[in-house]
């Protein structure tokens, strides 16, 4: 639900040469449009969102799960979650804590991002190591390299307005570079009070407070590149409204550094990555406490992770053949506690561990008129955890946890998943204007830490936010999803046309079913009103189709759009799936005229009444909107960007926003 909004952004670049000579360069930041294989998005003159998350909109396709105001989950064609690849600056992305209250693209705040790409349709085996659902990639900004051996300092301040929250972003990009060296500096802020929706209403625990910083270096010789990088994200007292508690803070800590090298006839790259993660969040600071001071919680959680690849490039016949090796290693710890119960402790995750060693090869090449691409992936998954406990218990609750707790120890928790991916992708040109793109794969994904070892029954599921307690699966295998892509790509004159139809078959689909344990039930019963639900493995399906379209009108006047739609289906229980976004489009009309651009554009969703039994999600009605955005450069130095979401203040609901779980506020507890 929400009302218009007003956003203004101010952005303005200086730019001072260390030399003899003053060279003042123009930068212009617009969506970029590329090859079908990979849409690209930059930080375009549209009005931005907070989380960039919710860029994800305007790829045909894509959408996002929103929990809170920075905590939005990607979702590809109906896969979210652990089922992405999601990667910043290029290296997996960790999130610390067990909700994903940290999903990965919160770490790259809009104001200093570069770029946020996709795979369309199915990646390739080298872009990351379990690529189920896609993959994606988001870059911070750090200035480019100059083309001579002056040096230059860069200096960009931004700031953005939006009277929904009254709240604002600002944001510092400084790079001091030549031909050869760069050293840049960014700084972020954004914050904001909760959201309104009209009629003096307001969104609850939508308030937010975070802070990035990015301190790097790069270097670039004839045949070689390096980048060294140390970056922090700052949240706190950030509200979180869909999950059962609340942000107090996020300190995160992340240092990267890769390379690329010619060596004869091969091109090697090499990466290498460290992120640390401290996360407190509690159910009782920022939204009405329990009434009974038995359930007040809070949990401290934190996880460290490493990841590196090593890959080469070497150029075959007419095409190329790529191979190399990866690997992921990362630690979760999650504690949860009662300030009003110093004996109160529960483990919920106790030393997690999961290693993922990978290894592929690919082959690009042209065979007549067409172009190939084939790739082969192993990948080798560990996964272990430690004993846990849960103390200060009382009564029937002590004793059922204590049996859980036995159960859990007493297992054998050290598992091992061995998965291979493939994939082969055909193009060809059917005519000066069309293409034709054709693509099969197999993909893989082992269990999550959450998924295998979550031993009592709680909503510490990744953030799906349903309100329902879930418990752990031991004996979980691997998903393996065969999927087959058709694609056009039609651009005739000054218009396009790129549709692509899926087809998904998912064998060991992981959700939750209804639990047969006993004891886990009578716990999530006592804790939550209803029975727990267990993950388990299920047969899916899905399929469905997304278009990019766009024509240019005149000199002056262009339209762009895109469409999704995606059904996902339960084969075993002939249900559908959780949280899948219903069909939907956008269309916007461009001004372009000398320096000034506007748009005005329509999103449209339709009902969604395809919804999962299994854990009561609720059918959501369709809604139209209609936003404007603008640009103006006053100089290469100074420009400013408007825009207005919602125009006619359309009161709506999201289908994949999560479930107000915050009491006493406008917003019924259990309405989306």
């Amino acid at each position: 639900m929400r009302t218009a909004s007003l956003s203004v952004a101010f952005l303005l670049i200086s730019q001072t040469t260390l030399s003899d000579h003053t060279e003042i360069e123009e930068i212009v930041v617009r969506e970029k449009h590329s090859a079908p294989e990979k849409i690209e998005l930059s930080n375009n003159f549209e009005s931005a969102p907070l989380d960039v998350a919710g860029l994800l909109k305007k790829i045909p396709g894509a959408n996002v799960n929103s929990n809170g105001p920075i905590t939005g989950i990607a979702q590809y064609r109906g896969l979210y979650g652990n089922r992405l690849s999601i990667h910043l600056d290029h290296s997996p992305a960790l999130t610390g804590g067990p909700n994903s209250m940290d999903t990965p693209l919160s770490y790259t705040p809009p104001i200093l991002m570069k770029k946020l790409s996709i795979e369309r349709g199915i990646a390739p085996v080298s872009a990351g190591q379990e690529t189920l659902g896609g993959h994606l990639d988001a870059e911070l900004d750090r200035g480019n390299f100059r083309v001579n051996d002056d040096a230059a300092l860069q200096i960009g301040l931004s700031s953005r307005f939006n009277s929904n929250s009254d709240g604002g972003s600002h944001g510092v990009k400084a790079t001091l570079a030549n031909r050869d060296h760069k050293v840049s500096a960014l700084a972020s802020l954004d914050e904001g009070n909760d959201s309104r929706i009209g009629g003096g209403d307001t969104i609850e625990n939508t308030f937010y407070r975070r802070s990035r910083y990015d301190l790097s270096y790069g270097w670039q010789g004839m045949d070689n590149d390096l980048l060294l990088y140390f970056g922090k994200l700052d949240t706190r007292d950030t509200g979180t409204p869909a999950l059962p508690m609340d942000i107090r803070f996020i300190d995160s800590d992340l240092v990267g550094v890769s390379g690329n090298s010619k060596l004869g006839d091969f091109t090697l790259s090499g990466k290498l990555s460290y992120s640390h993660v401290d996360h407190g969040m509690d159910n009782f600071s920022y939204r009405v406490p329990p009434m009974a001071m038995m359930d007040y919680r809070s949990n401290h959680a934190t996880a460290h992770g490493f990841s590196w690849s090593l890959a080469a490039s070497t150029p075959v016949n007419k095409g190329f053949f790529s191979f190399g090796l990866d690997g992921t290693d990362s630690t979760h710890n999650s504690e949860i506690s009662n300030h009003n119960n110093a004996l109160f402790l529960v483990h919920n995750f106790n030393d997690v561990e999961r290693k993922i060693f990978g290894l592929f090869a690919e082959w690009k090449n042209p065979l007549g008129n067409w172009q190939f691409e084939t790739g082969l992936r192993y990948n080798r998954v560990e996964a272990d955890a430690g004993p846990v406990v849960a103390s200060g218990l009382m009564g029937m609750m002590a004793a059922s946890a204590a049996t859980l707790e036995n159960r859990f120890n007493s297992a054998d928790r050290s598992l091992t998943d061995e998965n291979i991916d493939a994939v082969f992708k055909a193009a060809t040109d059917l005519g000066e204007d069309l293409n034709l793109v054709l693509a099969a794969g197999i993909k893989s994904r082992a269990p999550s830490y959450q998924e295998r070892y979550l031993w009592l029954p709680m909503q510490s599921t990744g953030g799906l936010a349903d309100g329902r307690n879930y418990i752990g699966n031991l004996g979980l295998d691997s998903e393996t999803s065969h999927e087959l892509n058709f694609g056009l790509n039609w651009s005739p004159g000054g218009a396009w046309l790129s549709p692509q139809v899926f087809y998904r078959r998912i064998d060991d689909y992981i959700l939750g079913v209804a639990s047969t344990d006993m004891t886990a039930n009578m716990i999530s019963n006592m804790m939550g009103g209803k029975p727990a639900l267990m993950f388990d493995n299920v047969d899916a399906e899905m399929y469905g189709m997304d278009i990019s379209y766009g024509y240019q009108l005149s000199e002056h006047f262009s339209l762009e759009g895109n469409l999704s739609y995606v059904r996902g289906e339960n084969k075993t229980s002939n249900d559908n799936l959780y949280r899948i976004a219903p069909l939907n489009n956008r269309l916007a009309l461009h001004y372009n005229r000398e320096q000034l651009q506007l748009s005005v554009e329509s999103v449209v969703y339709a009902r969604q009444h395809r919804v999962a039994e299994y854990n009561e999600e609720e059918k959501s009605a369709g809604y139209g909107l209609v936003n404007l955005g603008g640009e103006y450069p006053f100089s290469g130095h100074l420009s400013l960007r408007a825009g207005v979401e919602n125009l006619f203040n359309k009161r709506y609901q999201d289908h994949l926003a999560g479930y107000n779980r915050v009491r006493g506020g406008d917003i019924p507890t259990g309405e989306r």
